[in-house]
């Protein structure tokens, strides 16, 4: 018996605490700058959110203890929730890219034949990644507790924020480890897998909206009228609502009649989430180590190749038409064959798809009598959804593009070639172009669909007007143009720079995302002043600002009135309208800039990294 608990002992602890590949992996990253810069950058941005919300506080004139603790809670709203969404981004990030790194340098065949079971290498690459999404989550501890000081924040809330965004990060870094251990790829899986994220958790969080998703048991918020949904136990950030009481869960007594498990989710949604996920978790990663050697035969026929290959079950020969090549190469080669990081045909059909059917519901409960004010609230949400998807995607793509080269050792297949560095450079943007505007065409063609609606109605031209102004359909388009055009620009100028996909992605991301945040804030922040046209000169510069103004106008400039639209808001139209077009020049202007940048310095780059 105890040769048995020895074995168990000693099998248990190859198999997590001297897993080779967790003592590597933490061993070797946590030296590494990269990991030293992602940690300082995200204990930052809670540190700046948090110095911010407590100087507002400790500023406000007259401030009692109890309005303290009110203000105090509310930034801690705020940096929970910007926690929360950091690690939805990190994590399959860090994930995900545990086995595609190993595949892209093609050394996953050399690490299957190692005496490593298939439980070392899920767990320990599952484990040695997610320890510093955990470390991150850990380091944010003492940001939680000064908060603490004021009154408002109690230990319960920031634990149980805290677990939130762990089994969050638990959950998509088990997925992510799957799909690269099932699915013989490289990072365009990593994209694939945000846009599935992204879309269950935003359509989870529309269908908490609607009434019938909301029992009658859950009390509404204090102050407000909101009120907890049956899905708060299946998303992440409902179920931090309920623990920061902006959306209180119902006690246990008033909803037991419901029975196991539907009353625990109501009642203990938070509970309830974090379960749920490390279930999940572990049923994946029992997947995954059964499926790590079945999936790795790289040169064998499977039989889902041999059900989806053409002309292999007749034993004809596998012929394809001919392919008619851009005038660029490298334009036509990312913009339209599958060795380019932005291949991805089937994500921009399920993206289109799903565009087109909220689009075309939206639309015929907008004919069916649905308000102008909830049709818009509806379109806004749409709209800012898509164009969030295809910037992100854009960026991704963007910057993967040239690191993928470096990894898939093609780089020197490409510089081989007679093709100029401004023929690669261009050719990468005009590919990238071409893969993000199709995904650019759906919101577009959404708005077009309110304006026809309109126009065919009569609604265009009487009050209170329509869903979509004409100036809207042209201006928001071309900022829209400029805004993906400056982010595919940030993407392949890291894509240079950077050596790894993963820092690639990280980087382009921080860049656009703190450019459009300080572009953002700047211009929020002339919009709460009197001066409208000044808010509609600066609003443009920044997507989110642009879709509300653009979308909206009455409610943006505080001017919506039940007789349409005044003369004054006229006239901010057109301002909005110019400044549309300026912005969609500038950011044109400063992509131009970075890609003539590019240019000039791409073979020294390239020279310097392969040395």
């Amino acid at each position: 018996m105890r040769t048995l608990f020895n074995d168990i002992g000693r099998w248990l602890w190859r198999l997590v605490p001297a897993n080779p590949i967790l003592v590597r992996v933490v061993y070797a990253g946590g030296r590494r700058r990269s990991h030293e810069a992602i940690r300082f950058g995200y204990l930052i941005v809670l540190l700046v959110v948090l110095v911010f919300g407590v100087f507002l506080t400790t500023q406000s004139a007259g401030a009692s203890l109890a309005s303290l603790a009110k203000q105090a809670t509310q930034v801690f709203e705020i940096v929970a929730i910007a926690q929360l969404l950091l690690v939805c981004i990190l994590a399959p990030i860090f994930a995900a890219a545990a086995i595609t790194q190993e595949k892209d340098s093609q050394t996953f065949s050399i690490l299957l034949s190692t005496p490593l079971t298939n439980g070392q290498i899920v767990l320990g690459s599952l484990l040695s990644r997610l320890y510093f999404v955990l470390v991150l989550l850990l380091a944010s501890l003492p940001l939680f507790c000064i908060m603490m000081v004021y009154g408002g924040v109690t230990g319960s809330e920031i634990t149980l924020s805290l677990a939130i965004s762990a089994a969050m990060a638990t959950v998509a870094a088990s997925l992510a480890i799957a799909i690269s251990v099932i699915k013989v790829g490289t990072g365009r899986t990593i994209f694939s897998f945000y846009l599935a994220i992204a879309l269950y958790l935003l359509t989870l969080f529309a269908l908490s909206t609607l009434p019938a998703f909301i029992p009658p048991e859950s009390p509404p918020a204090p102050g407000g009228i909101d009120r907890m949904s049956w899905l708060a136990a299946f998303h992440p950030f409902l179920s931090l609502w309920a623990v920061l009481n902006k959306t209180p869960a119902p006690d246990f007594a008033a909803v037991a009649h419901y029975g196991f498990p539907r009353a625990h989710w109501l009642a203990y949604p938070a509970y309830s989430f974090i379960a749920m996920s490390l279930l999940v978790s572990i049923t994946v990663v029992v997947a995954s180590v059964w499926f790590v050697r079945r999936g790795a035969k790289l040169g064998e026929p499977t039989w889902i190749g041999r059900l989806f290959s053409r002309g292999a079950a007749t034993g004809r020969e596998v012929t394809r038409k001919p392919r008619h090549v851009w005038a660029n190469p490298v334009a036509w080669r990312e913009a339209r064959t599958k060795a380019a990081a932005g291949s991805g045909g089937s994500m921009r059909i399920v993206l289109m798809a799903l565009g087109a059917l909220a689009a075309f519901t939206l639309l015929t409960f907008y004919l069916r009598g649905m308000s102008r004010d909830d049709v818009r609230l509806w379109l806004k949400a749409l709209v800012g959804v898509e164009l969030g998807l295809a910037l992100f995607i854009a960026t991704a793509t963007a910057a993967t593009s040239m690191t993928r080269e470096k990894e898939g050792n093609t780089l020197d297949l490409l510089l081989a070639t007679p093709l100029t560095s401004a023929q690669i450079i261009g050719g990468k943007n005009r590919g990238l172009v071409s893969f993000a505007a199709v995904m650019l065409a759906v919101p577009t063609a959404t708005l077009a669909l309110f304006v026809i609606a309109d126009l065919l109605s009569g609604r265009m031209f009487r009050s209170p007007g329509p869903v979509v102004y004409l100036d809207a359909l042209v201006g928001l388009p071309l900022a829209t143009v400029g805004f993906t055009y400056f982010a595919c620009a940030i993407g392949l100028r890291t894509s240079i720079y950077q050596r790894r996909t993963v820092a690639a992605v990280l980087v382009s991301a921080a860049i656009v995302l703190g450019v459009f945040g300080i572009l953002g804030a700047c211009a929020y922040g002339i919009s709460q002043s009197a001066w409208d046209q000044g808010s509609a000169i600066t609003s443009p510069f920044s997507p989110l600002l642009t879709i509300m103004m653009s979308l909206d106008p009455e409610r943006y400039f505080g001017q919506a009135t039940a007789q349409g639209p005044s003369t004054d808001l006229r006239t901010l139209r057109i301002t909005a309208l110019l400044s549309c077009l300026a912005s969609a020049a500038a950011y044109w202007f400063a992509s131009g800039r970075i890609n003539a940048s590019m240019v000039h310095s791409f073979d020294m780059t390239i020279r310097k990294q392969s040395a």
